[in-house]
């Protein structure tokens, strides 16, 4: 049988329904009418083939994202699926292994996912990044100066309003997060009506200070609740919730710099091992000051003594993007690189993407 892999046309894109339809059969038809009108005009689909029938896929759907003082466009993994008759023969492990080595070969710092189930990614060196608080709104009455506006999400929204609230949002509160800029509102009041979502703004005085969305055709839930601290309450504990893994290592690295009021420029060696991108496995020099960093490959260190301890994709994510599993663990028993707490990384993320 004839197998290949390869990215759909924009004008096959389409084909890739009869897949997710039977891989997400819990989606309502008028989500999937959206998905396949809108996403897919901007995205990529990788698929394999068998005898020309798409028996396994990946969606790559491009986010533009914050990350620190850089703004990238990024891929967020979706739709990942294999047909029934032709699970667990490691089709996907071939689609995955493609997805990143082409971020690689493209400079993209790193991709992320929502998995379904995590120890399917773990292998190919995804992390946690996210864990997605669980907040509920308190009762709030209408007075002082309160004002709550309810109304179905809608072609009619002031996408204005909405794209500016968010990220202001966002950006006060973030280091990553999702730009919301108008196109990105727009999309996402489409998502939102898909599943016959309403969005309730509150103003204080006439200003708009807080959103919250609910969506879904059979039963209500939470879709993203932005309020001011005071009016939400814990509703549970945060749930892990997006992974990501490094794709271009010296991209990836170049994110980062020293904390303020770090004086003295650091030069760290790193020795990395990445069994899925090879350009990334080696000795790197990684030069860095409170105003920006450059990684570069370095000579093997050939004093056993002086050399590195090895560290993986997975781990580099974790320690420079605020995983507390991967911080807390100390890696492997005890070794905790005292660069570390020299770095300003990423501890302040928000990426609450469904779709």
């Amino acid at each position: 049988m004839a197998e290949g892999i390869r990215y759909l046309k924009k004008e096959e894109r389409k084909k890739a329904l009869a897949l997710w339809s039977q891989a997400f059969f819990e989606d309502s038809e008028e989500f999937k009418a959206y998905y396949f009108t809108e996403k897919i005009r901007e995205n990529r689909i990788l698929v394999k083939e068998e005898d020309g029938e798409i028996i396994s896929m990946i969606h790559l759907n491009p986010y533009k994202i914050r990350l620190g003082e850089k703004n990238c466009l990024l891929d967020y993994i979706v739709g990942v699926a294999t047909d029934k008759e032709k699970r667990r023969q490691g089709h996907m492990r071939d689609l995955l292994g493609r997805v990143v080595q082409d971020g690689y070969r493209e400079g993209k710092p790193f991709c992320f996912l929502m998995p379904a189930d995590k120890a399917i990614y773990e292998p190919f060196g995804f992390r946690f990044i996210f864990r997605q608080p669980q907040w509920e709104k308190k009762s709030l009455e209408e007075e002082n100066g309160l004002r709550m506006v309810s109304g179905a999400a809608s072609e009619e929204q002031n996408f204005e309003e909405l794209s500016s609230f968010m990220e202001n949002w966002m950006s006060c509160r973030f280091q990553v997060y999702g730009i919301r800029d108008q196109a990105y509102t727009a999309n996402l009041v489409k998502e939102l009506a898909s599943e016959d979502g309403i969005i309730t703004r509150t103003y204080q005085n006439d200003v708009l200070t807080g959103l919250e969305a609910v969506w879904g055709r059979e039963e209500k839930e939470q879709r993203f609740l932005y309020l001011p601290k005071e009016w939400v309450r814990e509703a549970g504990p945060p749930k892990p919730a997006i992974m990501a893994r490094i794709l271009n290592l010296k991209t990836f690295l170049e994110l980062f710099a020293l904390k303020e009021g770090e004086m003295d420029p650091a030069e760290i060696l790193l020795n990395v091992n990445d069994p899925l991108i090879p350009e990334n496995t080696g000795m790197w020099r990684w030069m860095l000051t409170p105003h920006g960093s450059r990684a570069e490959h370095a000579p093997a260190c050939t004093d056993a003594k002086k050399a590195p301890c090895p560290c993986s994709p997975s781990q580099l994510i974790g320690w420079l993007m605020g995983d507390k599993e991967t911080v807390s663990s100390g890696f492997e028993k005890g070794f905790y690189p005292s660069w570390r707490s020299r770095i300003q990384g990423f501890t302040q993320i928000y990426l609450d993407e469904i779709v």
